[in-house]
């Protein structure tokens, strides 16, 4: 499937708030594939603004790997890397996914239930998951109790906010 189709896919899947706030990008900056192809990233807006960035040349160059091993695919994946010391300013560490991650990751998603997305090992499902509009108020408020990934939490208050849902 190609990515403007999965891109329409799962952002129309987004609450009805958050519908054109929330915005979804890939790129590849080279063709064929020669390591120009690797010079391709991934990265998310809100009202316009960047927020994450998922860059192949950075999780490359420090995992070795394309793909986090959270990401539904049977290709080489980085090891479960576990991030101690986190930078509480990013949503995602440096070279942590790429835009393979996000890609597959999006087109997965579109295949599994919104129950099997929230218990997912990948984060970025489970940030669309917190994103969907099938997502009830109640289950929102659940998993704001639960220790989550800054990419999920991000979205997560993002959508709380959005709905006005109070803790």
């Amino acid at each position: 499937m190609i990515w403007s189709k999965i891109k329409r896919n799962v952002e129309n899947g987004f609450a009805e708030n958050l519908k054109g706030k929330i915005q979804i990008y890939i790129t590849s900056y080279g063709s064929g594939y020669d390591i120009t192809d690797l010079f391709n990233r991934g990265w998310i807006t809100v009202d316009g603004e960047e927020v994450v960035n998922f860059s192949t040349p950075d999780a490359f160059y420090l995992n070795g790997r394309d793909f986090h091993y959270a990401t539904p695919t049977n290709c080489a994946k980085s090891d479960d890397a576990k991030y101690n010391e986190r930078d509480s300013k990013l949503l995602s560490e440096k070279g942590e996914f790429s835009k393979y991650d996000l890609s597959y990751c999006c087109y997965a998603y579109q295949n599994i239930s919104i129950e099997e997305a929230i218990n997912h090992e990948s984060p970025i499902i489970n940030m669309l998951a917190v994103l969907d509009k099938r997502m009830g108020k109640r289950r929102l408020l659940k998993l704001s109790q639960e220790e989550l990934h800054p990419l999920v939490e991000y979205f997560l208050n993002l959508r709380m906010e959005s709905e006005n849902i109070k803790l």
